[in-house]
């Protein structure tokens, strides 16, 4: 390792890019020659994952990262890139930062790629660029590779076109993230249309605008179609969606208050498993109420719903289908989900037999109700 820069014959032959001049020394070459041999094992090594359709800014990120931030002084860096686009790295600067890239060429197991790039680098963390149009790449990765972080990129410029054509795709990237930024998107009000859908596509995920000039902010406002100073606050078929989502980030909007569902909901029998409390031995009642969604394609339908607390007292006084579509007045309280995550509960106070909507499934992907 005589070079900042390995040329680029000698990159296509080794295929990975060792850029380190930094570690050109009798020890690390000695210690190299250890970690090639494939007895030694190897640890548990931090593991960021950039997704994005191709051109989306993911290069960029990564060498940002890199560059301007300081943990390059607590160890090294690799990156595993399996897609490359127009962008491409400044391998002499991230030298500089004690950082190796690695370019999949597509001709060896994802598994044997990645092991060998770690085993002749021995880097402290890896960001992984990945490529949309590799289905299943991430479940190929080595166990050695923790993932403890993932983000996805969408070009403004490019996001109708996506969103359009290859939705299925965008939602496979967004809820396998915890961060989601919109690159060079002009202004917020311009994203508001896109708010419903993705929110949907993962509900925990925190969604940033990036502008042309590289400002932050919250990409997404909250907007409710009621009060929630109502009383009763009444839920239709139109503002089921807003009302779900925000019950769902944060249900102490709702704790206490009464709720009026003028539209029917789907009645369905929970599964057994999935009504033990986790605080209490005790079975919770076994049905809830909600809608079928579809967010991309048929494939991908969700059941968004709630469960209803309906104990001895409440049974006594009601008369409770058993399935089949209801309108309902519901008493909203906190309770808590298998993972003792905090989730709004119904307590009906009244409960009536409905006709099914004229549309069994709400569509999300274009808007409408089918």
């Amino acid at each position: 390792m005589s070079q900042n820069i390995v040329p680029p014959e000698v990159r296509n032959t080794l295929k990975v890019h060792d850029t380190l001049k930094v570690h050109d020394t009798p020890e690390v070459h000695d210690t190299l020659k250890v970690h090639d041999t494939p007895e030694v094992e190897i640890s548990t090594i931090e593991t960021r994952l950039v997704y994005g359709f191709l051109d989306a800014g993911k290069t960029h990120y990564i060498q940002d990262c890199i560059l301007n931030d300081y943990f390059h002084k607590y160890g090294t860096t690799l990156i595993l890139s399996f897609e490359q686009g127009e962008e491409s790295y400044d391998l002499q600067a991230l030298s500089s930062r004690r950082t190796s890239v690695a370019c999949y060429e597509g001709d060896e197991d994802v598994a044997v790629f990645c092991r060998r790039c770690i085993e002749k680098i021995r880097p402290d963390r890896i960001y992984v660029e990945m490529n949309t149009m590799m289905q299943g790449l991430r479940e190929k990765f080595p166990e050695c590779m923790k993932v403890t972080f993932s983000v996805t990129f969408i070009d403004w410029a490019t996001l109708p076109l996506y969103f359009a054509n290859f939705k299925q795709l965008m939602k496979e990237m967004v809820a396998a993230s915890q961060q989601v930024t919109f690159r060079a998107c002009p202004s917020k009000n311009q994203l508001a249309r896109f708010s419903q859908p993705f929110r949907l596509m993962n509900q925990t995920a925190t969604y940033l605008r990036q502008d042309p000039m590289g400002y932050h902010e919250r990409a997404f406002d909250r907007f409710l179609p009621y009060s929630l100073d109502d009383d009763p606050i009444t839920i239709t078929e139109d503002n089921y969606l807003p009302f779900w989502l925000d019950a769902y980030e944060l249900p102490e909007h709702y704790e206490g208050k009464t709720l009026r569902f003028t539209d029917p909901l789907e009645l369905r029998q929970i599964a057994e498993n999935d009504t033990k409390d986790p605080h209490s031995a005790a079975r919770t009642t076994p049905w809830s109420a909600g809608r079928v969604v579809m967010i991309c394609c048929m494939a991908d339908l969700q059941f968004m719903s709630f469960e209803l607390e309906i104990d001895a007292d409440t049974a006594s006084g009601l008369v409770i289908p058993t399935g089949g579509w209801i309108t309902l007045d519901a008493l909203a309280q906190i309770g808590a989900d298998e993972y003792g995550r905090k989730r709004l509960k119904l307590k009906p106070t009244s409960i009536h037999r409905a006709q099914p909507p004229k549309d069994l499934i709400m569509d999300v992907s274009r808007g409408r109700i089918r």
